[in-house]
Formats: C-alpha cells, structure tokens, sequence
C-alpha cells in the first residue's frame, strides 16, 4: 500500500536527464539576443494591457515574459552549489529588472491615461496569499521543467506568478509620482520572485539534482541560514498586510449587514452609505431631524451588535423634516406633467416646420407655373425662328423624384425641380438638334435641367401652353 502511494506519488519516474535540465536552466538565464529583446516587447505590451484595463493583453504579456529564467535560475543554482550561476542569474535579473521599470517607465511618461485601474491598482496590495501563489507556481514551474515531455504547466505558471505586471505597475508609479503604488508593486514583484526561487530550490532538492560542488557543513549551515532571513524578512510584511486585508474585509461584511438592517428599518429613510475600510468608518445619511437623533443614540449598541467594536458611524441628515410621501407623489406628477407638455410641445413644433416647408414648396411650384405661362408665347416664336418643323410647344414645371436603390431604406424619396418640354414637330428633331435645343431651353427658362419630349404632328403652327 505504502509502496504504491510512494510510487503515485514519485517524480523522478519521468525526469528528464540532469545535462539536459542543467541546459535548460542556462539557457532560460542568458541575458542578451532573443530574450533582452522578448523581455522588451513583453513590457511595452503588459504596459497597455495595464494601462486600457485589458486582462487579456495582460495575460498575453505574461505568457511571452523571459522574467522567470533568471528567477528560477538563482534557484536551481543554490540548489547545486553553482555560485557563479547565482551571480550570473542575479545580475541578470537585476538587469532585466531595471530594464523593465525603464520601459514602462517611459511608456507611462508618453502615455495621456495618467488615472490608474483597476487592473493597476490590483498590484499595488500584496499580502500573504500572493506568497503562497509564487510558492505554488514556482514549484509546479520547476516540477514542469525537470520532465522528459513538454508540459503545459509552465504556461499557467506564467500566467498565476505574474512577474510582469507588478514592474509595469512599479513603473507607473515612477512615471507619474505615485510613490505607494510604485512601493506596493515592486514589493509584490520581490514577494514573487524571492518566493519562486525558494520553491525551485526545494524542487530541486526533492527530486535529488546532483550538485557541482560539496560544501562543508558550516558553509551548507551559514547558506541555509542566509535564505532563511531572506525569506522571513520578506515574509513578514506579507503576513501584516494579510492580516490587515482580512479584517477589512470581516468590518466591510459587517457593516454591510448593519446598513441592510437600517435599510428596512421603518424608522429611518436611508437615502445615501458609505463603508471606508481603512479608517474602519460607516457614513449614513438619513430624511429626518427625529430620524438623525435617534440613530445617533443607537449608534454604540448597532456598532456592539454587529461586532464593529472601534469602528465608527457617522451620521447625516439630508432634511429637516420627516418624509412627506404625498409631497414627493405630487412632485413626481408635476415632472411627469412637464415631461408630456415638453414632447407635445416638441412634436408641434415639427408639424409646423413641416407644413411650411410644404408651404414653401407649393409656392415656389405656382411660381414655376405662372413664370412658364408667360414665357411659353415668346419660347414658340424662339423656337421655330431656330426650327422651323415646331409647331406647337407645351411647358411644365415638375419634379423628378428619384427613389433609393436599396430596398428596404427608410430614407424619403428625393425630389429634384425641372421643366418638361414638349414639342409638336412636323418631322423628328436630329439627335445633335434635340440636344442644342435642350440646353438651349434650360438657359432660357432659368428653371435648372429640362426634360425634352418631341411627337411627331401635321398640326398647323400654334402655341401652347399649360
């Protein structure tokens, strides 16, 4: 029974070589070529996913980040007794690190969206559980990286230690002064880091890699005790600001439920709340002078009831008297009446506007008419001095309404004023006469384009008109 659970339970049943793990580290460690310029590209895309609020740009950021090499590298190398790679994976880190900040940093500085988001200021407040998830992610990390096969572990890990958006925060913070958010966010990139080469190192060590070099117990001893301070000193803030989220957030549930209790409380008419976590502070703003007195003296048993001891209620009032229901029905009438007489006000005003743009159109139609009755006696004469076959001619002002191609438009037809023509001629007109004539006709008329119709008739000379 042991047997089997140990051999479930067994990681070095598909461990890859030690040479090859060995190879993989370095090569994750190396600071110039395809990372520097990875890590780089990486930055300036986290840096807008953080800056437009976008998880997924953020996440991609993630994914494509060299940041971790270097990390797990420092790791790997304690657990090895590989000094120079501690030195080498440290100084590239510390590279990586500052030429992360200068990055963003200058993104941030070119950027108009100076107010930060909610995905900035989510990186801001590390506490204890962002130190359990690099311990968990860094040692799933590393068990994914001593296997034979590709694993998509690694992936996931990139995604739940996320070095890069605490840089890109901390850059922000250069960027714009915010020197909290900056402090907020490197300290969650140390607690990230610290914490996943501590998981590696352990990995390392349960799955037996072979070191390089044998140290003597006193120097083994001292190295121990060295990751133990370091651990403990990043450790420490954590667990405080741990502690401190979780009571703000036992004082938000309670003063939550103290707000919903005053909320059906028929003595009181809540019309505003407040919960300031921080300064452990609950703002009520209550209808009522007798209202506000009275909830100022329940104060001390309400804050004793729901276990809000040291908190503190402030309360205000936002009238001198009691809540006049009636009152607030006839103002609401008084809106609702103004309201329709607005709309109707409104809808007349349109009728109007269109009746005398119709108006107007009609006009200027009689106008088009009288105009052609006049002119049509001299137009004949005109014409037949220039062809003689005319015989008679009929004027007409109209419109040519073009309708919309596309079925369906809900767009009114557009009409367009012109001048229909008709002439009575003895013999049909010759296509280059027809057309002189034409715009012959337009210029005459002063009416725009004209629409020229000819029949052939053996009436005598005569002229028309409508």
């Amino acid at each position: 029974m042991n047997r089997g659970i140990r051999k479930l339970f067994d990681l070095r049943e598909d461990q890859d070589d030690p040479q090859a793990i060995d190879a993989d580290v370095r090569a994750s460690v190396r600071f110039a070529g395809t990372n520097l310029w990875v890590l780089i590209f990486a930055i300036l895309v986290a840096s807008v996913g953080l800056n437009v609020n976008s998880t997924a740009v953020i996440i991609g950021a993630m994914l494509i980040s060299p940041l971790m090499g270097p990390i797990v590298g420092m790791g790997y190398a304690a657990a090895i007794n590989d000094f120079e790679l501690i030195r080498q994976s440290a100084r590239n880190l510390g590279t990586f690190t500052g030429l992360s900040l200068l990055t963003s940093m200058f993104y941030f500085s070119l950027s108009p969206l100076d107010v930060p988001g909610s995905e900035l200021m989510a990186r801001t407040t590390p506490t204890l559980w962002d130190v359990l998830i690099a311990a968990f992610g860094g040692a799933a990390g590393m068990v994914a990286l001593t296997r034979k096969s590709i694993s998509n572990v690694v992936p996931g890990v990139a995604i739940a230690t996320a070095l890069m958006p605490p840089l890109c925060t901390a850059g922000f913070g250069l960027a714009n002064g915010r020197w909290e958010m900056f402090a907020g966010a490197f300290y969650l990139f140390l607690i990230n880091s610290v914490f996943i080469a501590a998981s590696t190192l352990a990995v390392c060590k349960l799955v037996q890699l072979p070191p390089v070099a044998d140290l003597d117990p006193a120097k083994r001893a001292r190295n121990r005790a060295i990751i133990t301070v370091g651990l403990i000193a990043v450790l420490v803030p954590s667990v405080w600001l741990g502690w401190r989220f979780v009571q703000q957030e036992v004082f938000a549930a309670s003063a939550q439920q103290l707000l919903r209790r005053l909320e059906v409380d028929p003595r009181y008419s809540i019309v505003g709340q407040s919960v300031d976590r921080a300064a452990r502070r609950i703002g009520v703003t209550v209808v009522g002078a007798e209202a506000e007195q009275q909830l100022r003296e329940q104060t001390p048993k309400l804050l004793a009831q729901h276990g809000l001891h040291g908190a503190e209620l402030l309360v205000r009032r936002a009238g001198g008297g009691a809540l006049d229901l009636g009152q607030l029905r006839e103002q609401l009438q008084a809106d609702v009446r103004r309201d329709v007489s607005e709309l109707l006000s409104e809808r007349l005003a349109r009728s109007e506007q269109a009746r005398l743009e119709l108006q107007q159109r009609l006009d200027e139609s009689s106008r088009r008419e009288q105009q052609a009755l006049a002119l049509a006696p001299a137009v004949l004469a005109e014409l037949q001095a220039q062809q003689p076959e005319v015989r008679a001619a009929t004027l007409a002002p109209g419109q040519r309404v073009v309708v919309a191609a596309a079925a369906g438009t809900a767009s009114a037809p557009a009409a367009e004023p012109r001048m229909v023509v008709v002439l009575d001629v003895a013999r049909p007109l010759r296509p280059a006469d027809r057309q002189r004539l034409a715009a012959w006709l337009a210029l005459r008329l002063g009416s725009g384009p004209v629409d020229l119709f000819e029949r052939v008739t053996n009436a005598p000379l005569a002229g028309r008109a409508p």
